[in-house]
C-alpha cells in the first residue's frame, strides 16, 4: 500500500512541475546497513543533482501573510 502511495505522490509531484526523482521509497531489513548506507550516498548525490528545492524558493520569496492571529484583537468586537 505505501509503495502506491509513493506512486501517487510522485503523480502529484510531476503535475505540480517538481522532480518525482525528490521522493523514494526503500524496503529495507535492520540487517542491511551496508545497504542503506550506499542508498543514502546515492540519494544525497541524486537530490545535489537536483539542486535547492522550487518550492522553498519560491516560499522565501513570498511575504507573510499576517492573519488575525498575529495582528492581536485591538479594535475588534471579541470580549
Amino acid at each position: 500500500m505505501a509503495a502506491k502511495r509513493i506512486e501517487y505522490l510522485k503523480g502529484l509531484l510531476a503535475e505540480a512541475n517538481l522532480d518525482p526523482a525528490r521522493l523514494e521509497m526503500f524496503n529495507l531489513s535492520a540487517a542491511q546497513g551496508p545497504r542503506w548506507a550506499r542508498i543514502c550516498d546515492e540519494f544525497s548525490e541524486r537530490v545535489l543533482e537536483l539542486g535547492p528545492s522550487p518550492v522553498r524558493a519560491a516560499l522565501q520569496g513570498m511575504q507573510p501573510v499576517a492573519d488575525e492571529h498575529s495582528r492581536g484583537t485591538e479594535g475588534s468586537d471579541r470580549g
